[in-house]
């Protein structure tokens, strides 16, 4: 095969977490997606430094079972809040009596629940401090879930989607509708490109193709008249629609990479909020050109 087996010593992890750090700090990761370039260079980077060839689905496996690795343990300390640290394991200071009261807690043979806290009794992840600026930002606390094993690693925020409320009038022919564009996809599926393909597996594009549905009933409750001139008031955050329109008063055409990218982007509130700052047509298109060769 053209790629080496993996091998995680701990040098090669250190250099690893050096690698993925620098991308970040160099801003190849907007919105809390790495780019292509990240990966380029994170793939380039490793070889360089271990002399192992690894494909960037090694490498991104890697940093997504860190991540797991991550989640869990903030979970851990979430719930020991209040509880000591202990410097040397680098882990929460709990009593075994506040373990077993844990572990009775969050064992839930039955349900097949298996609490996963148990292999930090003794040791905390390693480079902890690192992983922090790894996946702070992006990790899911856990604040909410009873139990680790109510936790899916692959959740994505749902924070940003407008709120959808139901006009039952127009639900019917919304559907109608829906379904109609379906089957117009399905044939279109067909002919598909390697590209296209691509996209649909990226986490990205899954959750954007979801939100779509959900932007779809939500835009009945923004007025539908935008008049062409509008610009948000200040320090407001333009709905996904104003922000819609600005982009359209850009030139930016549909069914082009420009505005899936666009609107990829519009999602993200505080991508709108930069975005309406901007005070010319220019600099707006501008700034979603520069973010779209990101992506490529």
């Amino acid at each position: 095969s053209m790629s080496d087996k993996a091998d995680w010593c701990d040098a090669n992890l250190r250099h690893f977490i050096e690698i993925v750090k620098k991308e970040i700090e160099d801003g190849n990761r907007p919105l809390g997606q790495y780019t292509r370039t990240a990966w380029k260079n994170v793939v380039a980077k490793y070889h360089e430094k271990t002399g192992l060839k690894q494909t960037k689905k090694q490498l991104r496996n890697k940093l997504d079972n860190l991540k797991k690795e991550y989640t869990l343990f903030m979970e851990l300390k979430n719930s020991a809040t209040g509880l000591g640290w202990n410097e040397a394991k680098q882990t929460v200071d709990c009593s075994d009596e506040w373990w077993d009261e844990h572990f009775a807690k969050c064992n839930n043979p039955e349900k097949g629940i298996k609490c996963n806290h148990i292999k930090f009794k003794k040791q905390g992840p390693k480079h902890l401090d690192d992983l922090h600026i790894l996946f702070e930002k992006v990790h899911v606390t856990g604040a909410s879930a009873s139990c680790p094993g109510d936790i899916s690693s692959d959740q994505s925020s749902d924070e940003d989607v407008v709120e959808v409320q139901k006009t039952p009038e127009s639900d019917d022919v919304k559907l109608a509708a829906l379904k109609k564009a379906k089957s117009g996809k399905k044939k279109r599926k067909e002919s598909s490109n390697a590209t296209e393909e691509k996209d649909e597996k990226s986490p990205f594009f899954r959750l954007y193709k979801t939100t779509c549905m959900k932007i779809e009933t939500a835009a009945d409750k923004i007025s539908s008249s935008v008049s062409a001139s509008s610009a948000p008031p200040r320090n407001e955050v333009p709905t996904i629609k104003e922000a819609m329109q600005m982009v359209k008063e850009c030139g930016v055409q549909e069914k082009t990479g420009l505005m899936h990218t666009a609107t990829l982007l519009i999602m993200k509130p505080e991508f709108r909020e930069a975005f309406s700052s901007l005070q010319t047509i220019e600099g707006r298109l501008d700034f979603i050109e520069r973010e779209h060769a990101k992506q490529s």
